[in-house]
């Protein structure tokens, strides 16, 4: 008997049996396909590749500013596709690797989890072959595209694709209409459109990028349509597809059709808990997902479930850290997981990163906050890798939120490049509860961009 089985091997699995099996506990994973799951073979990672082609591309068009002078620069997607598919196909492997050597079991195929009598003996069966039993079992089993019932909106059709089909396309479309105005429609929208793409964006929302900060997501929108020539709809929604045209309707009702070559979906993901046998242990799901308290503890004892499969928060590094807390609570160590500690990153150009509580939904739960606020153009290092954004209507921002009563640092969003390695900053200040007191006694390295959250507190 296994003291963990993990159903899925994702971030949040593969790095968690890793850790359970270097604790001593005797660990299984089981993963269908190949380790990693969306976030290194069809999400965050490869996307990640699209983007840095789309920067260097784009830089390179603007390196006459700063001496640099190139002609004739071209783009070549299929060597762009080759070069992400070289790479996944490294980091799979390296994730079964890791695994392996950590000496957890590792079992390929199509884990289904069987009726048990006994409290704490879970039994899973493996394509309909093997058999295996554990003390604990995590479900890690992941998330998948999410389709809107819209009349015409058929994934088989070729104009219509996904992230994951986004990933692999060696045409690039002359006109792209985008379905969702928050992270992945704008990381994909930002590369698209940097290479020579018509792109539009429909957003149902009154604004893009979700919930974050809204000054932050005005900014970012006002850079895409400058840079980028992102087009945005913004509380519109497309109703009906025909041929190659979808129909778009605004919140009075008004009707407006677009042409496109490709529409790219990018509506949201939903868990994938369905057909893995939950019901056979009574499992609680609620609205497609499956239910977990702040240790990750699902309701029948010994099941947990992390990442997308809990539909908490649907990003890589919450699953590494629900796999954290699972660990311990396994091994005995009472914690709990704190969301407000989890980093969020739109990697499009420019960044933008956020963790924490904003300012408007600090006032939205009645916490009286103030804030500090600086442009990013109080970094010399910024101004000058900025190129010629910087001067020219984008100064880049930073946003700190604290308690007015305790000055205690609770949310930290800006926009402007390396927020995605600054933001880390933020979860170390709102982990560790500090105030500016703490940060005054701190000395950045010169010149960073880093260095403008000390500037922003001294403010």
């Amino acid at each position: 008997m296994f003291d963990l089985i993990i159903l899925g091997g994702g971030p949040g699995g593969y790095e968690l049996a890793y850790n359970s099996a270097k604790k001593g506990l005797k660990t299984a994973v089981i993963e269908k396909d190949r380790f990693g799951g969306t976030c290194v073979t069809v999400g965050c990672i490869p996307s990640k590749a699209f983007l840095h082609a789309e920067k260097v591309f784009s830089e390179a068009k603007e390196g006459n500013d700063i001496g640099i002078n190139v002609s004739n620069i071209t783009f070549n997607q299929k060597q762009l596709v080759k070069y992400k598919d070289e790479k996944v196909v490294f980091l799979t492997k390296a994730a079964e690797m890791k695994v392996k050597r950590s000496g957890a079991k590792i079992y390929k195929g199509f884990g289904k989890i069987l009726e048990t009598s006994k409290p704490q003996d879970f039994k899973i069966k493996i394509d309909d072959k093997e058999e295996i039993n554990g003390k604990n079992l995590v479900i890690a089993t992941g998330s998948e595209i999410f389709y809107p019932p819209i009349t015409g909106l058929n994934p088989k059709d070729a104009k219509i694709i996904d992230s994951t089909k986004a990933l692999s396309l060696f045409e690039i479309p002359k006109r792209l209409l985008i379905m969702g105005g928050g992270v992945i429609g704008l990381e994909l929208g930002t590369f698209f459109a940097g290479i020579g793409s018509d792109v539009t964006i429909v957003e149902l929302a009154p604004k893009i990028a979700g919930p974050f900060d809204l000054e932050i997501s005005k900014k970012l929108q006002e850079q895409l349509e400058a840079k980028k020539k992102i087009k945005f709809l913004l509380g519109h929604k497309i109703t009906e597809i025909e041929n190659n045209q979808a129909i778009v309707v605004d919140l009075s009702g008004q009707k407006k059709k677009i042409e496109f070559d490709k529409l790219l979906v990018a509506a949201g993901r939903k868990a994938v808990v369905s057909g893995y046998g939950l019901e056979n242990l009574r499992v609680y799901v609620d609205k497609g997902a499956i239910v977990t308290d702040e240790n990750l503890r699902t309701n029948v004892p010994g099941v947990y479930a992390i990442g997308d499969a809990n539909g908490k928060s649907m990003l890589a590094h919450t699953a590494y850290r629900e796999g954290e807390v699972v660990l311990e609570n396994i091994l005995g160590n009472k914690i709990k997981i704190n969301y407000d500690q989890i980093p969020s990153v739109i990697y499009c150009t420019p960044e933008v990163g956020e963790i924490g509580i904003n300012e408007e939904n600090a006032k939205k739960a009645g916490i009286d906050v103030k804030t500090k606020k600086v442009p990013m153009l109080y970094s010399g290092r910024f101004v000058i890798e900025s190129g010629n954004l910087a001067g020219k209507n984008f100064d880049g921002l930073l946003k700190i939120v604290l308690r007015r009563d305790t000055e205690e640092i609770i949310g930290i969003s800006l926009l402007g490049n390396y927020s995605s390695e600054i933001i880390n900053i933020g979860s170390i200040l709102i982990g560790k509860r500090y105030n500016p007191n703490y940060l005054k006694n701190l000395i950045f390295a010169h010149p960073t961009v880093g260095e403008i959250i000390k500037t922003a507190i001294l403010e």
